[in-house]
C-alpha cells in the first residue's frame, strides 16, 4: 500500500494481461482517501503500449491506431477492493453528463508509481435518469474463447456482473450525483506517460 497521493499528483495506470503490461496512460489525482481514488484521464493525454511478447492478444486501442485519448476526458472513481470502477463521461460543447459508465476490471493494485489493473470487456451503462444496461457481452464471451480470459477470471467477471445488476436493479448505488457536475482544472492539460512507465 502507497501513501495516498496527493490531488494534482499524476499517477500512471497500466493494464496488465498475463503478467505483462500491454497498456497505460498517466492520469490526474482528484481525490485520494481510504474509501475512495479517483483520477482523471485528460484529453490529448497519451496511451502507451509495451512491448508485447504473446502473436495474439494485442490491444485494440493499438491495433485501432490509438495513440491519444480524445473527448472531454474521463472521471474514474474506485473503492478498495472493487472489481470495477465508475466512469464519468461528459459531450459537447456545453460539456453536457452523459451517464456512469461501470467498467469491470481487476481491483487495482497500487505501487510507487501509479496503479494496475486490468479491463474486462463486459460493462453497465447507467444514464443520469437510472436507466441501465449491459454492454460488451458478445465481446466477454470471446475474449474468455480465445483464452484472454481463464475459467477462474471469467467466473469472478460474471459474480461481479450479478453484484452490479443487483445494485442497479435496486437504485442503491454508492457513488455521490454530485460528481456529475465536477469539473477538471483548467491547467490539467494532456499528460505523456514518464520514461520507464512499464517497467
Amino acid at each position: 500500500m502507497t501513501a495516498p497521493w496527493a490531488a494534482g499528483e499524476v499517477v500512471v495506470r497500466r493494464e496488465v494481461l498475463h503478467g505483462h503490461v500491454w497498456v497505460g496512460f498517466s492520469t490526474y489525482v482528484v481525490e485520494d482517501t481510504g474509501d475512495l481514488l479517483a483520477v482523471y484521464l485528460s484529453s490529448g493525454s497519451e496511451l502507451g503500449y509495451a512491448d508485447w511478447p504473446f502473436d495474439r492478444w494485442e490491444h485494440p486501442w493499438r491495433t485501432a491506431g490509438k495513440h491519444a485519448w480524445h473527448g472531454h476526458g474521463k472521471l474514474m472513481l474506485h473503492r478498495p477492493g472493487d472489481a470495477y470502477s465508475v466512469d464519468l463521461f461528459w459531450s459537447g460543447p456545453e460539456r453536457r453528463f452523459e451517464g456512469w459508465y461501470l467498467n469491470l476490471q481487476d481491483p487495482i493494485r497500487r505501487h510507487a508509481r501509479g496503479f494496475d489493473t486490468l479491463d474486462h470487456e463486459l460493462d453497465y451503462w447507467q444514464t443520469p435518469d437510472g436507466a441501465w444496461f449491459e454492454k460488451d457481452r458478445e465481446l466477454f464471451e470471446q475474449r474468455v474463447a480465445e483464452e484472454r480470459y481463464d475459467d477462474r477470471l471469467a467466473g469472478c467477471v460474471e459474480a461481479t456482473g450479478r453484484e452490479v445488476r443487483a445494485m442497479l436493479e435496486s437504485g442503491g448505488t454508492w457513488w455521490d450525483e454530485a460528481w456529475a457536475r465536477w469539473e477538471p482544472p483548467a491547467s490539467w492539460g494532456p499528460q505523456r506517460l514518464p520514461d520507464g512507465w512499464a517497467t
